[in-house]
């Protein structure tokens, strides 16, 4: 007993100890990067990086600079949210500041715990990838894009009918999600996936409200999460065996399949990649066009501008409906400047992706190239580029914690999204740091996809759609219908809305 007591009082000492020193320890001015103090060794500021990631990182941005070191975990991370240090990292050579472990560590909490993750992520990052890159292009994606809007017509012909039939209020995540996923299925998998696309949808917002839970092991009733990950490989596995049986493929799955069948794997290890490459085509940019929607409906007179905008392209192409415009032309809506705005204001404002690498080696970066600051990150300690600590300064973007619908339609900001036809996979020049997308190598594949649909989804729901904020009073609802919704504090990629928003429609003639 008294051997226990012993131990007691000597971890106590210990962490008391660690607290003092810790707590009382500051940078000195000389030091660059400066060091956010820590409560304890190896832990560090986890905590307080798990609970709210975005506020620490947002207030220990404002409160040490550009540049500061922090423990997480055991890690020892450099957080650098100006824009040449968030360029310099983002195109730094992969064989200098690697993602491997971390991309590890995602897509398991997504797809679960394998043996030869390490394994399978090569194969995602080095042939998956880029492959998806090339297929996913500008000029490339016209050959689905057809098929895409057929589809996604269809399933909001369904939303189209409850309403009619009597359900005056519908949910704004399930419009937006249930349509994605119908025609993602369609278009990206093909008809043999593309089957009670409604089970696809539900097991996947599920799963993907615990990845963050599951990435940061946190405390998490895992049951139906894993019920519904389970779901998904088991119809994936049935997907690839129908495939392997001679089931057409569009070009996107025929580029992945073909790799996979050289690389000799599993159908096991195949569905598991097939999920993690599903969870990244729907999880962000269904968000994205959630609060794009969210931000429009609380805006009227930005609903009325937009609808005008599209009544102009529907009378210069001869149209009274969008519908049949887009059947005709699935990209009739490029190069609207009020709607590219819209979706690139947004992502400036939702976007909380931390892009972060591990040194292989001493690495030397430029934080300010004006003043001439620059920070070596030492081999086996990470860096993390922290986007927002870049979108949202004053500095660069006035009122930037602010929605500005039109902000990128001036040309002080902007930087043409979405509307050239170039093959380039670089950003295009804008005068304002806009890291949307990341950078260099690991630049996001589908940013056009993904900009392309978060666009149709926006214009048909405000033109064809009309939704309206359902009346919360009239249809008994709890008043946190609230617009914007307020933001989850645990998100990846994107921020998460705390809540749904109900919307009634008001279909055009």
């Amino acid at each position: 007993m008294a051997s226990i007591d012993t131990l007691v009082v000597i971890i106590s000492a210990f962490i008391a100890l660690s607290f003092v020193l810790s707590h009382f320890r500051r940078s000195s001015a000389e030091e660059y990067p400066p060091v956010v103090p820590s409560f304890l060794p190896y832990i560090g500021s986890s905590f307080q990086y798990a609970r709210n990631p975005s506020e620490f990182l947002w207030s220990r941005c404002k409160a040490y600079g550009p540049a500061f070191k922090t423990l997480i975990g055991g890690r020892q991370v450099t957080v650098i949210s100006s824009p040449d240090g968030i360029a310099a990292i983002l195109r730094n050579p992969h064989n200098t500041l690697k993602s491997n472990s971390i991309q590890v560590d995602v897509i398991q909490a997504v797809a679960g715990f394998r043996d030869n993750a390490p394994h399978l992520q090569e194969i995602l990052h080095h042939q998956l990838s880029p492959m998806a890159g090339r297929t996913l292009a500008k000029i490339s994606m016209r050959k689905f894009t057809t098929m895409y809007v057929e589809q996604l017509l269809q399933e909001m012909n369904v939303f189209v009918t409850r309403f009619e039939t009597g359900e005056k209020t519908l949910s704004l995540m399930e419009i937006v999600g249930r349509c994605r996923i119908a025609a993602l299925c369609h278009a990206i998998f093909g008809p043999s996936f593309a089957n009670d696309v409604n089970d696809v949808y539900d097991d996947m917002k599920c799963l993907d409200g615990s990845v963050y839970a599951r990435l940061y092991r946190i405390p998490y009733y895992w049951p139906p999460s894993s019920r519904a990950r389970k779901r998904l490989l088991v119809r994936l596995s049935t997907y690839i065996t129908r495939v392997e049986e001679g089931s057409a493929l569009g070009d996107v799955m025929l580029g992945i399949m073909d790799i996979l069948k050289e690389n000799k794997l599993a159908i096991e290890d195949v569905a598991w990649m097939l999920l993690v490459f599903f969870w990244g085509l729907f999880a962000n940019s269904t968000n994205m066009t959630f609060w794009a929607l969210s931000e429009i409906l609380a805006d009227e007179k930005l609903a009325a501008r937009l609808r005008a905008g599209i009544d102009g392209v529907l009378l210069e192409h001869g149209y009274n409906d969008l519908p049949a415009l887009l059947r005709a032309n699935a990209h009739a809506l490029d190069g609207l400047s009020l709607l590219d705005s819209v979706v690139q204001e947004t992502i400036r404002l939702r976007l909380i992706s931390t892009p972060s690498r591990e040194a292989s080696c001493d690495t030397e970066l430029v934080v300010d190239a004006a003043a001439g600051r620059r920070v070596v990150i030492r081999k086996g300690e990470y860096v993390m580029a922290h986007l927002m600590g870049t979108h949202w300064e004053e500095r660069w973007y006035e009122q930037s914690h602010k929605f500005v619908p039109d902000r990128f339609v001036s040309e002080k900001y902007a930087s043409g999204l979405g509307t050239d036809d170039d093959k380039s996979t670089r950003p295009k020049e804008t005068r304002f740091p806009f890291f949307a997308w990341g950078g260099g190598r690991e630049i996001c594949k589908g940013r056009h996809l993904s900009v392309y649909e978060i666009k149709l989804l926006v214009a048909l729901c405000v033109h064809h759609l009309r939704i309206a904020p359902a009346d919360s009073n009239k249809h008994g609802l709890e008043s946190t219908n609230s617009l914007p919704p307020r933001a989850k504090k645990q998100s990846i990629g994107v921020k998460q809305p705390e809540h749904d928003v109900m919307v009634q429609l008001n279909l055009a003639e």
